[in-house]
């Protein structure tokens, strides 16, 4: 929980952290610890066409490849070149040195909810918490909202109190200022402000005195709790110009997001980018074309924004965040009659940031495109290898968090060929 004291010190970094707000730190500092690193999990819902940009498979003759197309390099890393595509290039050019392509992520399904479930949490039931909700809660004691959830999907499992919706409509910044009463259906008198603050007032005397005489154990740790909300929503509502709750459109969300990490109001960030359709039934080429140019005009901004804000140490912010951005499930190798790809059960993912074994590509698709077993060290396909599915994905990322993955997905390995 977050300390009263670790709040006190939050507020009074709060003006001069919003100072700074777009402020650049030159240089490229030494990567943020793994306890120290910050997440943005881009989603991008429906089920992209990996061979459209990460998995160049112009030699396997089960692949229908786009015409145009062609293979391309940066710092390394391989991947699907095409003239309409030029954000994606200029993306590679500019960060493939630091970002990591995991190909031939098993997700054991075809339907959409099972898929978006085993890719956020590596298992298909109901039990377990996505990998953002893990990695907030790890840090609950220093982040007024450890995992927001802006847009997308959320598992919170266990871990719920760490986790906040900011809400379609942005209820949640409607909440902080107040505005949300003039939403409800039933009349309704807002107080003065006068009248506020002696609410308020009264409420926090009543908790402290409550404090003074709780019995020690449940009873203190309750009214505790209670004083660390209060003072948590004094401190977010604090917050006032710095932050512009936009969600109504992607690049409000990404600014969002960014925001409230640079602040030190979040851990975790979660976005889902589905501005073009990526279920391509029909005219696969067509929209996954548009999706991937742009989702990747996005991320070249989401990396930007990060670059111009300064980090916790002496870097930027983009020196202690990592950028995860997921697919619930790949596309089938050939086309159906409606020039649409139906679902499949492999996929890719994107890793960008600190920590990262960057320029390279982790795993493979095989000549069936489905995932090959990898050499967990190497990262290399290796007959008899372990098999690359989205539990050891997230695996990765907790072992890049400084976490232990066998608490949380019990048998599935980091695959350290992706970790610097």
């Amino acid at each position: 929980m977050l300390s009263r004291r670790a709040l006190l010190r939050a507020s009074s970094g709060l003006l001069g952290a919003a100072a700074l707000h777009r402020v650049g730190a030159p240089g490229r500092a030494r990567a943020a610890s793994g306890a120290a690193l910050k997440f943005i999990f881009v989603v991008a819902y429906g089920g992209w066409d990996p061979t459209r940009v990460f998995a160049p498979e112009f030699a396997n003759p089960a692949v229908v490849m786009e015409p145009e197309a062609q293979e391309r390099s940066a710092a390394g890393l391989r991947y699907v070149d095409h003239p309409d595509r030029p954000n994606v290039r200029a993306f590679f050019d500019r960060h493939a040195a630091r970002s990591v392509v995991f190909n031939g992520v098993g997700v054991a399904s075809i339907a959409h909810e099972s898929c978006l479930r085993i890719c956020l949490t590596g298992r298909p039931g109901p039990d377990g918490a996505d990998w953002g909700a893990i990695l907030g809660a790890a840090r609950t004691a220093d982040f007024p909202i450890p995992h927001i959830v802006i847009g997308g999907p959320s598992f919170p499992g266990a871990y719920a109190a760490a986790v906040t919706r900011t809400g379609t409509n942005a209820q949640l910044a409607a909440l902080l200022s107040g505005d949300l009463a003039a939403w409800s259906d039933l009349p309704f008198v807002r107080p003065t402000p006068s009248a506020e603050t002696v609410m308020n007032t009264t409420v926090e005397r009543r908790v402290a005195a409550a404090l003074a005489r709780a019995r020690p154990g449940a009873e203190a740790a309750l009214v505790e709790g209670l004083g660390t909300a209060l003072d948590r929503a004094a401190y977010l509502q604090g917050l006032g110009d710095g932050v512009v709750w936009d969600t109504t459109t992607f690049g409000g969300q990404a600014r969002l997001a960014v925001d409230l990490l640079a602040l030190q109001v979040s851990r975790v960030a979660t976005l889902a980018y589905a501005t073009q359709p990526w279920d391509t039934h029909v005219d696969n080429d067509v929209h996954q074309s548009a999706a991937f140019e742009g989702l990747f005009a996005a991320l070249l901004e989401i990396l930007a924004l990060l670059e111009a804000q300064p980090g916790q140490g002496s870097g930027t912010l983009a020196d202690e965040t990592v950028l995860v951005v997921l697919s619930e499930m790949g596309r089938a190798p050939v086309e159906n009659v409606y020039a649409g790809k139906d679902h499949w059960p492999a996929t890719s993912a994107l890793l960008v940031g600190p920590g990262l074994q960057g320029g390279r590509t982790i795993g493979a698709f095989d000549d069936g495109l489905y995932g090959c077993t990898i050499d967990l060290v190497t990262g290399e396909p290796a007959e008899g290898g372990a098999g690359l599915d989205a539990a050891g994905v997230g695996a990765t990322l907790l072992h890049l968090a400084g976490l232990d993955p066998e608490e949380h997905v019990p048998g599935a390995p980091a695959v350290l060929a992706a970790l610097a």
